[in-house]
């Protein structure tokens, strides 16, 4: 099955619902808030994030609303860090937050009739079997032995190169949150095992110094945009303004950056969790 989560603020529930009812007509599954977002939930913010772990991709419902809820910028934020698919649709013209640089939004009216057929060319067939939905799924299963498997197929889809990124994204999330010690220690074997496996190999030139999984771009407020790597902005000496923030009952990380083009001072929030 090809599951898609859509994020959208409560006031923007309309929106959503008719998105999900499209997505299903279509024969995707469709992450459902009145259903998924139990009391269990609310505790343990993880059942949230496995839910976006095993879903194809991550449709946002962008709105004055969504831009205040912290629910969803800690949707964003954990879809970004496993380097999702992120499909934002915009209703009422509110920018984009400043760490979305690499995607559009669709423009859609408050009742978002016929957004999905915009948003179809975009989208992983419904049913697809591909390698990447695949391993998202086990990922995030429920079973400590499927998301063992996990890490077999993600082995696999790095010796052959394939969704390179999205896949040690998947890994590193496992080695460093997964609930059972046995998970951990697979994924981590696996990352150690590619790790070992490209040294001394030629790597392709990236935009800055680091894996480029840990390059994320934030955009000024003329516009420009600049790029940055999150394992050093993360280290707090190096910036001046580094605050832990409560958020949907997580913490992230509130940073003070500087646009390299015009040297205007940016405040971004990102998910340093992970990073070494």
């Amino acid at each position: 099955m090809t599951t898609i989560f859509v994020s959208h603020a409560k006031e923007d529930g309309v929106c959503a619902e008719a998105i999900n009812k499209e997505l299903e007509a279509k024969g995707y599954t469709v992450w459902r808030e009145p259903t998924s977002l139990t009391l269990a939930s609310v505790l343990s913010p993880r059942t949230l994030e496995d839910d976006i772990l095993g879903s194809a991709a991550l449709i946002l419902v962008w709105s004055s609303h969504a831009a205040h809820s912290e629910w969803v910028e800690r949707h964003i934020l954990f879809a970004q860090r496993l380097k999702k698919l992120l499909l934002p649709v915009s209703i009422d013209g509110t920018p984009l937050p400043n760490t979305l640089v690499a995607v559009s939004p669709v423009a859609a009216q408050a009742s978002c009739a016929g957004v999905v057929a915009q948003l179809a060319p975009s989208l992983p067939a419904p049913g697809s079997q591909e390698a990447l939905l695949t391993l998202y799924e086990q990922a995030a299963h429920d079973r400590i032995r499927v998301r063992k498997e996990a890490s077999d197929l993600a082995a696999g889809m790095l010796t052959r190169d394939e969704h390179r990124e999205e896949v040690l994204a998947v890994l590193e999330y496992l080695a460093h949150q997964d609930q059972m010690m046995g998970v951990r220690d697979k994924a981590q074997e696996v990352l150690d095992a590619d790790t070992k496996q490209r040294a001394g190999q030629p790597q392709p030139p990236l935009l800055r110094p680091g894996d480029a999984r840990y390059i994320f771009g934030a955009r000024c407020s003329k516009g420009h945009v600049s790029y940055f790597n999150k394992n050093r902005v993360c280290a707090e000496k190096l910036s001046p303004v580094h605050r832990r923030v409560q958020r949907a009952g997580a913490e992230l990380d509130e940073i003070e950056l500087t646009c390299e083009v015009c040297g205007e001072t940016m405040i971004v929030r990102i998910d340093c969790e992970g990073c070494s």
